[in-house]
């Protein structure tokens, strides 16, 4: 299995290969909507993604970026979050926005090596991810791999879910706060 790391402008190029996996994975989402929210993401500062392949097909991806300031990913999270938990300066947290592995090489532990893979060399201090409250199984997954449940966010209005659980995992220790 062979691993490539690439930059939003890359995974612009390979759009059209990644389309059908994810199509295959999350077989209840648009492909509309899904090309307009991957366009804006790859052109954010920080985005990178991660394939896996294997005899030159695409088995598997994982990608993300960093959360910014102002972010509304954590707005409505229940139950309510520490104070400051939710605050972001855009180098705080990596949000892995989908994960997907063709069905074929499920099992395996390809998705937990692309996770692995593409969280290695992040400088934030923590990542999280969003999945479908009903997905069991792939929230016992995240749990197995030292991922812990922050929360329910509801979903907005292009989503196609109407709730998303959200879970954090640390990747370095958070930076000591002054106290001046």
């Amino acid at each position: 299995m062979d691993l490539a790391h690439l930059t939003g402008t890359e995974a612009q190029q390979r759009l059209g290969e990644i389309e059908p996996l994810y199509a295959e994975a999350f077989p209840e989402s648009d492909l509309d909507d899904y090309r307009w929210r991957m366009r804006r993401q790859m052109a954010s500062p920080g985005f990178e993604a991660v394939t896996a392949r294997q005899a030159a097909a695409l088995t598997g991806f994982v990608y993300g970026l960093p959360l910014p300031a102002g972010t509304t990913w954590w707005d409505g999270l229940e139950p309510a979050a520490p104070a400051g938990f939710t605050t972001e300066t855009g180098a705080r947290t990596f949000a892995v926005i989908d994960l997907a592995v063709r069905r074929t090489h499920r099992g395996r532990g390809l998705g937990r090596r692309l996770l692995d893979e593409l969280l290695a060399g992040r400088t934030e201090e923590r990542a999280t991810l969003a999945t479908a409250p009903h997905e069991q199984a792939n929230q016992e997954m995240y749990r197995r791999w030292g991922w812990r449940q922050v929360g329910r966010v509801p979903g907005g209005a292009k989503e196609t879910l109407a709730a998303f659980d959200l879970y954090a995992i640390d990747l370095r220790e958070p930076e000591p706060t002054s106290s001046t």
